[in-house]
């Protein structure tokens, strides 16, 4: 499975409706599709969540025909700085096909989050900050359980970050 990266821009620099607006725009570019609307109809939802820094580390997901798309986005002085920002547009349509997408949010906020979307969507899911996707974790079973599979590399992003 191919997997593309990008991340936006977000609060303080961007808020995050304007965030919300700008995903929109790079998984349905035609402003007149199915899928638009139905992102539109999450938007209070997705902010929310996007305003509660869910997408610090957790990726917005969205999976289908195409290769993975993972959607991150950078707050305080990263989202100032906007350094790491990759906001460029897709060689194809996320939201083509048979499209799905999962969006993290806060452990307290989930049930909510979840009924909410359930009302107006079947393609768009919510999942808590640090729980992977049940794809994932399909994907890492298998590729570990060949012979001659290397192990996933996992990066322990507190050790990492600890001065």
């Amino acid at each position: 499975m191919s997997v593309v990266a990008r991340t936006f821009v977000s609060v303080p620099q961007r808020s995050a409706s304007l965030t919300w607006e700008l995903i929109v725009d790079l998984i349905a570019q035609d402003v007149d599709s199915p899928a638009r609307r139905e992102l539109a109809a999450i938007a209070g939802v997705a902010c929310s969540c996007i305003a509660d820094l869910a997408l610090a580390d957790d990726a917005l997901v969205v999976h289908g025909a195409g290769p993975r798309l993972r959607v991150y986005a950078l707050y305080g002085d990263d989202a100032i700085e906007g350094d790491e920002s990759s906001e460029s547009a897709l060689s194809f349509v996320a939201t083509d096909g048979d499209w799905r997408m999962s969006i993290p949010c806060l452990l307290d906020d989930l049930e909510w989050v979840q009924r909410s979307l359930k009302a107006v969507s079947n393609r768009v899911t919510a999942r808590a900050v640090g729980q992977q996707l049940a794809e994932d974790e399909e994907q890492d079973k298998t590729s570990t359980g060949r012979i001659g599979a290397i192990a996933p590399f996992v990066v322990d992003r507190d050790s990492f970050f600890r001065r």
